[in-house]
């Protein structure tokens, strides 16, 4: 647990870099590493809340994901600097999550499912 718990902490000191280092990337890093030494995580994704400090406490509203760690949240999408500017990771408020990571088409070799209402696959006679 040392091993992983060190992993996350410098993780979480890495720039946040809402093109190359955001909360996707560096989940799925974590996520990555936690199964490597044999942890139950998933990547949960969510609808976030974020009151930005320094605008006067006006929210930000959007897609953020995150990790769970046997059954733990684990939350370093910024880092402490930003942390400090803007908000606390652990304060942010996730709306209606959803495991990514256990997300699966019902019949993978027929695709994602279709509305009734549309026609089938055309590939699929």
């Amino acid at each position: 647990m040392e091993e992983l718990e060190k992993f996350i902490q410098d993780v979480h000191n890495e720039p946040f870099n809402l093109a190359t280092n955001n909360c996707v990337h560096k989940h799925v890093r974590i996520i990555n590493k936690a199964r490597e030494l044999g942890h139950d995580a998933s990547l949960m994704g969510c609808i976030a809340v974020i009151p930005v400090t320094p605008a006067g406490g006006i929210p930000l509203i959007g897609p953020h994901f995150y990790a769970k760690i046997d059954g733990k949240t684990v939350d370093v999408s910024m880092e402490p600097e930003l942390e400090k500017t803007i908000w606390p990771n652990k304060d942010i408020l996730r709306l209606t999550p959803i495991n990514v990571s256990k997300l699966r088409p019902m019949n993978p070799e027929e695709g994602p499912p279709l509305p009734s209402f549309l026609p089938k696959w055309p590939w699929k006679k």
